[in-house]
């Protein structure tokens, strides 16, 4: 036996053969730890780092001896060492997101039904359409009595529990959105009439296009302030490119993120 390659190159491949072993034993030791919905990521994990493994001797192997078509099997050791490790990080991401998903929801389970929600305190949804999904499932969800201040009344049709009521200057079927007091009035009618029930804007840009931020801050503030010791929820949807830094920190500190 004899070194083909510098002394450096060995000490390096055994260093990182031993850390690649470790790692393997590691998920190897806990093929049968966890329960069903993890144990396909760790058995993955462990058979996809096991090719590695064998990249790494085959590696060490051709420090001392030449190894017939090298690179070829390196690069298919490696490769499906590589692209099996991001495939499984992939679907453990997607199963974070899902199970996040779940947690927000059943966070605010009541004790009195497990179809029921009860949702109190003031939230702020800063994202785009996929947010504006994630709201409207746990508004259907929470099944509460819900009025909604919003630019398409359509979008909640066939909700029994939800009123909407159209933000628009076009007609007087709905409420202006210069009439900051009018929303006002009709949101704290609503939570007097609706006990723990929700209200939800999910047009802040049409309201700040027609008032000032400092304006619309201090509706938001005051009609926050009002809701939370009737035991009612605000919810506030706004597209975060909408606001600048120092508004999205304002609304932050008074909104929990939702």
């Amino acid at each position: 036996m004899e070194l083909i390659v510098s002394p450096y190159e060995v000490v390096y491949d055994i260093v990182i053969l031993l850390a690649m072993g470790y790692i393997w034993l590691f998920f190897l030791k806990r093929w049968n730890r966890y329960t069903a919905e993890l144990k396909p990521f760790i058995r993955n994990a462990a058979v996809f780092l096991g090719f590695a493994v064998v990249g790494r001797v085959i590696d060490l192997v051709s420090d001392f001896y030449p190894v017939p078509n090298l690179n070829a099997l390196l690069s298919l050791f490696y490769g499906t060492a590589i692209v099996g490790v991001i495939y499984t990080m992939i679907k453990y991401v997607l199963l974070l997101e899902e199970s996040y998903l779940h947690s927000r929801l059943s966070s605010y389970s009541s004790p009195v039904t497990k179809t029921a929600v009860s949702l109190k305190g003031a939230y702020l949804a800063l994202g785009s359409k996929s947010k504006f999904v994630d709201v409207m499932e746990l508004i259907k969800s929470a099944k509460l009595p819900t009025l909604v201040f919003t630019r398409n009344p359509h979008l909640y049709k066939g909700m029994e529990f939800v009123v909407p009521i159209w933000v628009t200057q076009a007609t007087d079927q709905g409420v202006s959105p210069t009439k900051l007091h009018v929303i006002m009035e009709q949101a704290l009618k609503f939570i007097r009439e609706n006990p723990n029930a929700v209200v939800l804007i999910d047009c802040l840009e049409y309201l700040l296009l027609y008032n000032d931020f400092p304006a619309v801050y201090k509706f938001l503030i005051n009609l926050k302030d009002h809701l939370i010791p009737a035991g009612a929820a605000l919810i506030v949807i706004v597209d975060e490119s909408a606001l600048d830094e120092r508004q999205r920190a304002l609304l932050l500190r008074e909104f929990e993120p939702l």
